[in-house]
């Protein structure tokens, strides 16, 4: 099971960052999941909201700016950061599970993910299956994990992966607050039953994870040293 710094190492250092993601692999991550967006001068820049004012104080609208008018601006002594720049600071064995917040993101992101050779260590996600069905088209080899945030009915998930041709779902672990332990077991094992690999989102307690953590090929979570012992403690 692949470990994955939710905006790297984030609850203990500033998200979306270069020093969040280089301590997430320091602690011992697999890689890092991170949000991209596009600059109005074709920049891709990672970041959670299309806004940048609750991290970096300017109220800047990433799509409406620059790179370099979103750089004039810091969060705890970091920049924002280009995903070339994570790629090129990475090491090169690192998953990076590339999420698309902006369609207009898609194959801009995907570009540099080619100019880096870093298909077969990338996973493409979105909640917005247009935004995974243009890197779909545009590049059959990459892994692609469908982000849901409300549980599907079974016939639904079947139309989304005959359409996008995921590798993995990326499951929300609330699903169980929704479904109850019980038939959320039963959910994941029904996506097991579809041979697709599970993600699950977002997971800081190995206590509540444990009775899904056999069905999961991967977990995001914020608390990266903790989730790494547990999985140790599993070995």
């Amino acid at each position: 099971m692949i470990v994955l710094g939710h905006k790297g190492y984030s609850a203990k250092y500033p998200e979306n960052t270069l020093l969040s993601f280089k301590k997430a692999i320091e602690y011992g991550a697999d890689g890092v999941e991170l949000d991209v967006w596009l600059t109005k001068d074709g920049k891709v820049v990672v970041h959670h909201d299309p806004n940048i004012v609750e991290t970096y104080g300017a109220d800047l609208y990433i799509k409406e700016s620059t790179l370099e008018e979103l750089k004039k601006y810091e969060f705890e002594g970091e920049k924002i950061p280009t995903l070339d720049e994570v790629y090129a600071t990475l090491p090169d064995n690192a998953t990076i599970n590339v999420e698309i917040k902006d369609i207009d993101a898609s194959i801009p992101a995907l570009n540099i993910v080619r100019e880096h050779n870093a298909v077969a260590r990338t996973i493409i996600s979105s909640f917005d299956d247009r935004a995974l069905k243009k890197v779909r088209k545009e590049e059959p080899n990459i892994r692609i994990g469908l982000l849901i945030s409300r549980i599907y009915r079974k016939y639904e998930l079947i139309q989304l992966m005959r359409k996008l041709k995921p590798h993995y779902i990326n499951v929300p672990i609330q699903g169980s607050e929704v479904l109850g332990k019980t038939t959320f077991v039963l959910y994941l094992k029904s996506i097991k039953l579809m041979r697709k690999g599970i993600i699950m989102w977002t997971v800081n307690d190995p206590k509540e994870f444990e009775p899904y953590y056999n069905m999961c090929d991967g977990v995001i979570t914020d608390e990266v040293e903790l989730m790494i012992k547990n999985r140790e403690a599993h070995q």
